[in-house]
């Protein structure tokens, strides 16, 4: 008798489980249901105000320890040239030794080594190319907006997306003839498109030459955007 009546208890216990589940499952279902996602997004176009400049020194010789010291004397002619301007980021870049081979045999080693410049003053780091181009090629000029900059116009971005997003939800809510609604989910994301990274037309003669003119720039505008992915509950 009392097994059976333990058996019972199981019985029931299992059961009422199961109408929990299914009254769950079924809430969840129908809360789904009631859920809009979209996304909004809110751009600007901002003038460029940060270069990045690519500078490197390229030599060769038979002998890699006079190569080497060649390319070490060179780059750190170039290193004390720039740290001479205040508002220029200076940091040397990657550092490649590798031989030339004629004939199937090693006749000689190359190295090259990289110097990255960034400002926000064009002028001024054109003016410090125009002088290690003495001794350097120089590679590449990219564009962007400065962080401070991009940060700036961001927060900027993000009232007007948020504003765009309850603008949009209660157009929602009012279309569909809900009562209200509640946030579910939210996610702002942000981007900004830099111009493409211009190739620099780098001739030895030019690099090497003491009278070489300083580059002249057109810094051009970049697209800065802000994203925000949201879902809503309507009730």
């Amino acid at each position: 008798m009392c097994t059976l009546n333990i058996e019972l208890i199981r019985g029931w216990l299992l059961t009422g489980l199961m109408l929990v589940s299914i009254s769950a499952v079924a809430h969840d279902n129908e809360s789904t249901m009631n859920r809009v996602s979209f996304q909004v997004e809110r751009s600007a176009e901002v003038s460029n105000d940060w270069v990045t400049a690519t500078l490197s020194v390229t030599d060769e010789d038979p002998r890699p320890e006079r190569l080497a010291n060649t390319i070490n004397t060179t780059m750190r002619w170039a290193l004390d040239e720039a740290q001479r301007h205040d508002q220029v980021k200076v940091s040397s870049g990657g550092y490649q030794t590798y031989p030339v081979y004629e004939k199937e045999r090693v006749r000689r080693w190359r190295a090259s080594q990289q110097l990255i410049l960034q400002a926000g003053n064009v002028d001024r780091l054109s003016k410090l190319i125009g002088v290690l181009q003495e001794k350097l090629q120089l590679q590449s000029i990219a564009f962007s907006v400065s962080p401070e900059s991009r940060t700036r116009m961001e927060d900027g971005l993000i009232t007007d997306a948020l504003a765009a997003f309850q603008a949009r939800a209660e157009l929602v809510q009012q279309g569909l003839g809900a009562k209200g609604y509640e946030t579910v989910k939210l996610a702002v994301n942000s981007g900004s498109g830099s111009r493409p990274m211009r190739r620099a037309m780098a001739y030895n003669e030019m690099a090497r030459s003491h009278d070489a003119a300083p580059p002249v720039f057109e810094v051009g505008t970049s697209r800065v955007s802000v994203q925000i992915s949201a879902t809503i509950e309507l009730n």
